[in-house]
């Protein structure tokens, strides 16, 4: 039977520490610390597999911890997640630059924290392996570096609850880099957001999201209004031009697929654009959904709920679609609707008794299950039942699932 990882968690709220215990005991052996100078004393003895240190505390605060245990050889290689509600970036960037290797701000998240925890122990496992090829520490060390860059572009997750206050994001990369992200905006009577799955994952991929955020950012700046219709075409576009300048054909079909939506609370209508994804929608009722003044039936169902997907375009955002033409589709929305987008990354992970993908289907059915919950709680569920399908699978791509309830 493997041996249980150790977190240590240092935090001088005895409810905090008890509310991490109470998360990770399944699955790991917890030891709580409520000072600095505890941890370090219990550091003198024992080695754990990652650290979770909050900043504000008495006496010797996680700075001053941090500082002791990068100055210390046999420890200073543990992961250390900062845990703290302050969120100056001064304190964060002091914590990174002293060797940290993440954080995560009060009140916990408690998915994210354990996503990042999950990455902690890949990363550290990569770094043993690496280190006895020192020619690629550096390259790895980078790796780190550029998904920090990465994760700082996309929008802030507190920008993220104010133009969506009932939602949840969960965001799951296979590597330290990503080829999934989002973007979001608002104008006076609309807010958009889009989610994008750009071609394989890992670095290349990576380097395909950089360009699909700045070229949204150009879009939309100069207070310029972004709409479902026009977004993809101009993305097609700039993807063509940009990659195929050299005459180079080995990227000729890279480029994204995705779907883009615009929502009009005051009009009950939400514009719809996809490439190669759909859009979920879960409502209480037993009526169809109308959507371009058509009837669309239900996809799946039970006693309370039921499930509507609304295909999107069969072309990608790519060289191939510059010149193809992306439809726009209105439906009609109400209060308590809630919202899926996903990238394709959820159902192609190989898991189960049988050791086979997860079918859509099986997807489908797992959101209607949950939806007796508020649409902040889903997260967690899905996570876990994600993990639970995975086993000891490696993850098979990246993924990325929005839920918002309008």
């Amino acid at each position: 039977m493997d041996k249980k990882r150790t977190i240590l968690s240092v935090d001088d709220s005895p409810i905090n520490n008890k509310l991490i215990e109470a998360y990770f005991r399944r699955d790991y052996t917890v030891i709580s610390k409520e000072g600095g100078q505890q941890a370090l004393d219990w550091l003198n003895d024992n080695i754990p597999d990652v650290i979770l240190l909050d900043i504000m505390m008495p006496v010797m605060d996680g700075i001053e911890v941090l500082e002791k245990i990068q100055a210390v050889e046999r420890l200073k290689e543990i992961p250390v997640i900062m845990v703290s509600a302050k969120t100056e970036m001064d304190s964060i960037k002091a914590t990174l630059n002293l060797g940290a290797q993440d954080y995560v701000k009060k009140p916990i998240d408690f998915t994210e924290l354990q996503t990042k925890v999950l990455i902690a122990f890949q990363i550290n496992e990569q770094k043993q392996e690496i280190s006895k090829y020192k020619s690629y520490y550096d390259i790895h060390q980078g790796m780190i570096h550029a998904g920090r860059i990465q994760r700082s572009i996309l929008p802030d997750a507190e920008n993220f609850r104010r133009l969506f206050s009932k939602s949840f994001i969960l965001n799951l990369p296979k590597h330290v880099v990503s080829g999934d992200f989002y973007w979001i905006q608002q104008n006076f009577n609309r807010k958009n957001i889009g989610l994008f799955d750009c071609t394989g994952h890992g670095v290349p991929a990576a380097m395909l999201t950089i360009m699909g955020q700045m070229e949204l950012h150009t879009l939309s700046q100069n207070g310029n209004e972004l709409h479902a219709e026009h977004v993809f075409p101009l993305l097609s576009k700039k993807f063509s031009r940009i990659l195929n300048t050299s005459g180079d054909t080995y990227t000729q079909y890279d480029g994204m697929d995705g779907l883009f939506c615009s929502i009009y609370s005051q009009e009950n209508v939400l514009e719809f654009c996809g490439a190669k994804r759909a859009l979920v929608i879960l409502r209480k009722t037993s009526e169809p959904l109308k959507c371009d003044n058509q009837l669309i039936t239900a996809k799946d169902s039970n006693d309370e709920y039921s499930l509507f997907e609304v295909p999107g375009n069969r072309h990608s955002i790519s060289k191939e679609s510059e010149f193809a033409e992306f439809t726009t589709k209105k439906i009609e929305i109400q209060n308590g609707d809630r919202i899926f987008l996903y990238s394709d990354g959820i159902t192609d992970q190989l898991g189960g008794q049988q050791q086979k993908t997860i079918k859509k289907k099986q997807f489908y059915e797992k959101l209607l299950k949950i939806q007796g919950k508020s649409i902040n709680l889903q997260k967690s569920d899905i996570f876990n039942w994600f993990e639970s399908w995975k086993e000891n699978n490696e993850q098979t791509d990246d993924i990325l699932i929005i839920g918002i309830e309008l």
